[in-house]
């Protein structure tokens, strides 16, 4: 059960107040976009010591980290695609037709 999905740069705010830190920190936002579900968005914050020409490949980095760590954890007590498929077919209304 694989959905087209996306990761788009949807903001960079630059030397940023960052809550519990002494110096401004960039905050970078991005869209995480995948068919059939509403577009989320998450934030990293990104130490202004990181090459700027960088940046934007640094906090693509974090944002990977933060999904992997999200994917192991919501790992925990599911169904395999299989499974899902077959009870699916078992409760589906009889007159099911997706838009």
């Amino acid at each position: 059960m694989r959905y087209p999905s996306s990761i788009k740069l949807t903001g960079i705010e630059k030397a940023v107040a960052r809550e519990g830190f002494s110096e401004p920190y960039h905050k970078v936002t991005f869209d995480l976009i995948s068919e059939g579900i509403p577009t989320s968005q998450m934030s990293v914050w990104v130490h202004p010591a990181y090459p700027e020409a960088e940046l934007v490949r640094v906090s693509r980095t974090f944002v990977w980290s933060r999904l992997a760590a999200l994917l192991e954890a919501s790992k925990q007590e599911t169904f395999s695609e299989d499974e899902i498929q077959d009870l699916w077919e078992r409760v589906k209304p009889a007159e099911f037709f997706p838009k």
